[in-house]
């Protein structure tokens, strides 16, 4: 079948990851694939596999005729039979159904539509009605598309993400306990928690000294500055360090001892299952589906939100007890790769394609 990834760019988000994992796995299935990016490229690209044709609309607006005209074009010339839209890429997916007949939409709601504000929550449910499916990373997203946009149960398809990530020998310093938290500085991710666990580790007397690595991209402003003021506040500037965006997540965590998410509100993070692949002990919050993917504390340890004296007791748990932080880890990664592995979201996709 010829597909067509839709994305709004390969920036190192999680929906930008797994918009390439999906890509390449597709592409090694037989499927006939298309990856564009109607706003921009970014670091992702180099993980695409080497023949699927990749596309870069560079999009002013959301209203930028011309650029659409182009997608219009690649649509017709690769004679797509279905878009698969990520995220707010559904705008333009639809739009391209008013101009060629057949074509199918997929919509991947990457949790985008339950943070929108009133008016593209709106927008999103008017839009879904004309959707063929609508692919939700857990069941509780699920019901809340049901409920809240209206969709009918049949055209949602619950599909687990899955990472493709690469495995890399662990390398952390010997001197160094180094913590990585792998996700995009806006609030969501709540990275004060852990810079307030941070702050109490660091008055403790520990065996090694501190490093936390947050890899994510950021914009200047009141978020991002909030956090270096408290940074700088607490006297950690020698600790923390904002990395910015990481093409090379896998050497990043095969550098690190643990893996932290401190968010207050997550799907199905595609980071915790990184984690999980490299390996690592980790330390999350009990949002989406962390604890389901920890088995409730079986595979790692689980906080409330906000928790950051629990997120310090557990990260000197990890420091301290090296030994069974390293049994946590690597059970932790074949639970991983036994159950979000890429198989199984391709039986399912698969089911999906067959049905639409």
């Amino acid at each position: 079948m010829r597909i067509l990834q839709l994305i709004d760019s390969l920036q190192t988000g999680g929906a930008e990851r797994m918009c390439v994992n999906i890509t390449n796995v597709l592409h090694a299935n037989g499927h006939d694939i298309t990856l564009c990016a109607t706003r921009a490229g970014g670091p992702l690209e180099r993980f695409i596999t080497q023949d699927v044709k990749y596309y870069v609309l560079d999009k002013r607006s959301s209203l930028d005729v011309v650029v659409f005209g182009k997608l219009l074009k690649i649509l017709k010339d690769d004679r797509i039979d279905v878009i698969h839209a990520h995220s707010s890429s559904l705008f333009w997916a639809i739009m391209a159904k008013f101009f060629i007949r057949d074509l199918k939409v997929i919509w991947h709601d990457h949790l985008g539509a339950r943070l929108s504000d009133k008016k593209n929550n709106l927008l999103y449910r008017l839009l879904s009605f004309s959707v063929e499916a609508v692919i939700t990373v857990n069941q509780e997203l699920a019901d809340w598309s049901r409920k809240n946009m209206k969709v009918s149960v049949e055209r949602i398809q619950v599909l687990n993400n899955f990472s493709l990530l690469a495995l890399v020998p662990h390398q952390s310093d010997p001197d160094y306990f180094t913590v990585v938290c792998l996700a995009n500085i806006r609030p969501q991710k709540d990275h004060a928690t852990l810079i307030r666990a941070i702050d109490i580790l660091s008055e403790l007397k520990i065996p090694k000294k501190l490093k936390v690595i947050l890899a994510g991209s950021y914009e200047e402003g009141e978020y991002f500055n909030g956090l270096k003021s408290l940074v700088n506040e607490l006297g950690l500037n020698g600790i923390i360090e904002f990395r910015g965006p990481v093409e090379d997540t896998a050497t990043l965590l095969a550098s690190a001892d643990c893996g932290v998410l401190s968010s207050i509100s997550e799907g199905l993070p595609v980071a915790l299952l990184e984690y999980g692949i490299a390996g690592l002990p980790v330390v999350v919050t009990d949002v989406g589906q962390c604890a389901d993917v920890t088995c409730h504390g079986k595979y790692g340890h689980v906080i409330s939100t906000g928790g950051y004296e629990s997120m310090a007791d557990k990260l000197r748990e990890i420091l301290v007890n090296r030994d069974q932080a390293f049994i946590m880890g690597s059970a932790f990664r074949k639970h991983v790769i036994e159950k979000y592995g890429p198989g199984q979201f391709m039986d399912k996709y698969q089911t999906l394609l067959t049905r639409i």
